[in-house]
């Protein structure tokens, strides 16, 4: 009989083996610790003070307590859910591998394309993007408001539902072993009470 860390292994190869024969590119693997927190539970609900640890590409970061892992997702590390029902939020996060997945400048240029502006101004015009230092690694962040019309469930998916009323939130981790993107986005006002978890989250990211 295989033994726990070999059918996990049998497993990762699955996944790189499938993505390759999409097209898709990625390989990502959630490194949430499952045997602590299931999918639809908080970081909260762990054994006392406890938090969540998760990582990839040479980096680990902290999940707010009160943030609820989801399943897996196609093309995604993780992805955490703020709030519930019309007016909750997700933050995904993706890792596509050393060398994959665009430059920063591109990424970020894309977020703020998926946006669209009441007024009809160009939405590059009204993003706040900034750069910053994290344990020695850089870290570009982007803020912006308007008419989200990115997807919910990724590039992959089609589902291109225009969201009016919402912010994201998003940073880039230029980790030793490529590019990790954190992407918030949801309701102005949740991601706005959020925000607070977001920025520990991103304080909290460290070289493994």
């Amino acid at each position: 009989m295989l033994s726990r860390e070999s059918v996990g292994r049998w497993c990762g190869v699955g996944v790189v083996v499938a993505a390759l024969l999409t097209g898709c590119g990625d390989s990502n693997v959630e490194k949430v610790d499952r045997a602590k927190t299931q999918p639809g539970t908080s970081a909260g609900q762990m054994s006392g003070s406890e938090t969540v640890p998760a990582e990839i590409a040479g980096i680990a970061w902290t999940v707010p307590e009160s943030w609820v892992v989801s399943g897996p997702r196609p093309m995604r590390v993780a992805t955490y859910q703020i709030g519930e029902g019309a007016v909750s939020a997700e933050c995904a996060v993706f890792y596509f591998g050393l060398g994959q997945g665009g430059d920063v400048q591109a990424n970020i240029d894309r977020w703020i394309g998926q946006f669209v502006q009441p007024d009809g101004s160009a939405s590059q015009a009204h993003a706040q993007v900034g750069a910053q230092s994290v344990a020695g690694l850089k870290v570009t962040t982007v803020g912006l408001t308007g008419t989200y019309a990115g997807g919910m469930g990724g590039p992959m998916s089609g589902q291109q539902v225009e969201h009016p009323g919402w912010r994201l939130v998003g940073a880039i981790v230029e980790a030793p072993q490529g590019p990790v993107f954190f992407k918030l986005t949801g309701p102005d006002a949740t991601v706005t009470a959020a925000r607070a978890d977001f920025d520990r989250m991103m304080a909290s990211v460290k070289r493994k």
